[in-house]
Parts: structure tokens; sequence; C-alpha cells
């Protein structure tokens, strides 16, 4: 029952005489089997000359049920797995959510050729979370943007058994959080971006790599590496826009770099709306990360900063309301905070962007808590923007990313790369706090700082 409770029968019929004679064979079923309870054996002591003990059912009748789905194939809706469970083997973990670890694995086909993959499990035991919404979610979201031919996101093979795993074709493994994470420099951080860009599957360097050294200025060469990556990114992003999908949780862990396809690409879509389908387009439900999310999510309630608020992001709550610890920055970005109820919108992904390209871009923004730091000063910014023109009509020219640049919170920044790359009013115009004023991912990709790659 859901409710978890177990009750049992007053009485246990007699089986017919063909039960009893030819037993049928256990089903493979997702339900639990029931035993009697010891007080029911005790009621009825010929239980056991009563009902016959049932088979268990062979290994590989299970497994034909597992893989063939839980679903009665004539129900709507019902898509049968493209991936069968016993061809996939599962390897090494390479990453874990609040909600679903990810592994590295292989699918053996049946002509004994082999793909590596990477498949993503849910985890089913996740308190007050409802696990199947969201891998629902992004199972649907990732079918149709594969038969729509997207080629933003990483290549999505399909379903492997019941609603076991999802799986991708295995492009890379490595993202933007892991190039920013390990390194100590922008050089370090860039020339790991640059051997994804500019060197083929054999470690060759293409012609875009011996034109890039031909220059003798380092920060120039790793400029133009940085418009690379901001283009490839704009151009991923845009393709899902063209879907009308809109991926809401852009940062730099979700941005893959594929050697294989020189460029980058956008993995976890749990959260994406799609707005072709309706699915995930509740305004109500606000799914956020607190760092690189737009500000127009969220309403702050600047008066009471111990008040509870929103938890953001995927990790968080939908519209739910949990307390904050000071000693977070990226909880205390969102304490205080209620769901704007905004639609979702393409211009959430500009914003969350503009944020990820300006933290690739600063070495001093690499640490695990400086961006969410770099966040709180942001919107510190945009308070003090927002006071003294209040009650006046004058438009203001200074952006809240201006005024932090110049004021406390970003002492410590080097924007040399940004400078140098001639990029710093393409990142001011999609990580704009006035959304009516904020770039489109398609009028970003026109900016002038791209001519330097022609």
């Amino acid at each position: 029952m859901a409710s978890g409770a177990r009750v049992f029968s007053p009485r246990v019929p007699a089986p017919r005489a063909s039960a009893r004679a030819a037993p049928r064979p256990r089903l493979a079923s997702s339900a639990p089997g029931r035993a009697p309870a010891r007080c029911e054996r005790d009621r009825l002591p010929a239980f056991r000359d009563r009902v016959p003990r049932r088979r268990p059912a062979p290994r590989r009748a299970v497994d034909e049920s597992y893989d063939m789905g839980s679903y009665d194939p004539e129900m709507d809706g019902f898509v049968p797995p493209e991936i069968s469970l016993r061809s996939l083997k599962i390897g090494d973990k390479i990453g874990e959510g609040a909600f679903s670890e990810v592994y590295r694995g292989v699918v053996e086909g049946a002509d004994g050729a082999s793909e590596r993959v990477v498949a993503k499990a849910y985890k089913k035991n996740v308190r007050g979370r409802d696990w199947f919404s969201f891998y629902a979610d992004e199972r649907a979201t990732c079918r149709r943007l594969k038969e729509a031919g997207c080629v933003g996101v990483a290549p999505f093979l399909g379903v492997c058994g019941s609603d076991a795993y999802l799986v991708w074709r295995d492009v890379g493994v490595e993202t933007l959080e892991s190039c920013v994470a390990r390194a100590r420099s922008a050089e370090e951080a860039f020339d790991a971006i640059g051997d994804v860009f500019f060197f083929d599957a054999d470690s060759k360097p293409t012609s875009a790599k011996k034109q890039t050294n031909s220059g003798g200025n380092k920060t120039k060469q790793r400029a133009l590496v940085f418009l690379r990556l901001a283009r490839s990114l704009l151009t991923a992003t845009a393709s899902m826009h063209a879907n009308e999908v809109v991926h809401r949780d852009v940062k730099p862990e979700n941005v893959l770099v594929s050697r294989e396809t020189r460029g980058v690409l956008l993995v976890d879509l749990g959260g994406a709306a799609d707005l072709a389908a309706n699915v995930n387009c509740d305004p109500s439900e606000t799914i956020f990360d607190p760092t690189y999310g737009a500000p127009e999510q969220v309403v702050r309630d600047k008066d009471d900063k111990k008040k509870s608020g929103l938890l953001g992001g995927l990790a968080g709550a939908l519209a739910k309301r949990a307390p904050f610890g000071a000693d977070d920055p990226s909880r205390a970005l969102a304490a205080g905070a209620a769901a704007s109820g905004i639609a979702p919108c393409p211009r959430l992904d500009a914003f969350a962007i503009g944020l990820t390209l300006l933290r690739v871009a600063t070495p001093a923004l690499y640490p695990v808590d400086a961006m969410a730091r770099a966040r709180c000063a942001m919107d510190a910014a945009e308070d003090r923007l927002k006071g003294p023109t209040e009650e006046t009509d004058d438009v203001r020219n200074e952006s809240a990313l201006d005024a932090w640049a110049s004021g406390p919170g970003s002492e410590s920044c080097d924007f040399a790369l940004i400078d140098a790359a001639e990029a710093w009013s393409l990142i001011e115009g999609l990580a704009t706090w006035d959304p009516e004023r904020r770039l489109t991912v398609r009028e970003a990709l026109d900016h002038p700082c791209f001519k330097a790659l022609e």
C-alpha cells in the first residue's frame, strides 16, 4: 500500500486443486511479496499444507521483465528501453549529486562491438524528493532533443533497462569546473581548455592551434581560447533554445569540454524547461543555482536576514522553505528569499552564461566558495545602485557588474584576460540584473569581440 501499512486477510481460502497440482511460476514484479505474519500462521496451523510455496522465477525471466520495463506496454506514452540492461557493464563512478550518481561504462552490442558510455542512475532513497519526476523529465527532454538533432547537448543513447540508467555516448568527462578546480592560475586553466579545443583525438595540433601559437603574446593566445570557449558555449545553448528548451542550470559543472567535438556540450537536463512539451514549465517551481541563477527568479527579504529561504539549485527544494546557515556563501545567497513565480525563459540561461564566463576568465574566482562570495558582493552592488535612483527618473548607466568590479568584493580579481579578449561588454551584457536590457544568447553571438576569431 502507498502508506506502507501491512494489512492481512482475515481468512486465506484454500487453493483450487489445479493450483495444488501445477503451481504457477513466479512472475517478475516490482511489488514486494507478502509472507504471512506469525499470528496468521498460528491461526492457520495447516497453512503450509493448504497453500503451496511459490517457486522463485528463473534469473533470466526476472532480467527480461526488468529489461523490458515495469510499465504496461499498452499504457499511454510508454516507450520501451533503448538499451538492454544485460548489455551494459558499469565501471567507475565519475560524479555524484544530491539525487544521482554518474558512472563510466561499456555497452556491448549483439555483433560483439562495444561502445564507451556514461550512465546516470537516480537515487531512489532521497528523503522528501520524488526522484522519478526528475528522472522522467530528464528522460523526456533528452529523447526529444535527440530526435530533433540538437548539437548543443551530450549525445543521448537512451534508457537502459526498466528506468535503471540514462545513457549517453562517452565524449569525455572533463568539465569547466574540473578545469578551474585543479588550476592555480589562468595559464593552467586555459592550457587545459586549449588542449581540448586545439588538439584532435590523437593529440595532434589542429590548424587552429598552429594559428594560435603563431603570435608571441601568451595573454592574447589565451584570450583567443577564451573567445572560442565563449562562442562554443553560446552556440550550444542557442541550439537548445532553437528547440524550445531552457537549460535553467548552466554553470561550470554542467558544461562538458569535449575533445571529440572540440567544443563544449551541456549536460544535466533534469531541471530543463521544455517549452514545447510543457515539461518543467510551472512558474511556481523555481529551480536555480543561487550563485549563477538570474536575480529575477527570487524576491529577497532584506529586512530579515535570519528568515528561512528558498533553497536554490537542483539540490534544493521546489518552492519549499528551509533554514540556511551563514557559514555557507551559496546558501546565504538564498537566505530570506522566495520564488518570484516567473515562467522559465531563455534569458535565464544568458545570465548564467555571463557569470560562468566571468569565473573561468578570473583566477581569483577559481576556489570553491569564491564565486558564491562574489555573487553576494554583486547583489550588494546592485542594491547600492538602486538606492539613490529610486526617487529619481535618471537612467542608470553603471551596471551591477561594473559597480562590483570597482568596489568591495573584487579586490583580488584580475580581469586582464577579459580585457585582452575585449569581452567585458559581452559578459556585462549577458549578466545584467535587468532582464529587459540583457542580451539574448543569439544577440551575444554577434558581439564584436568574436571578430578576432575570423
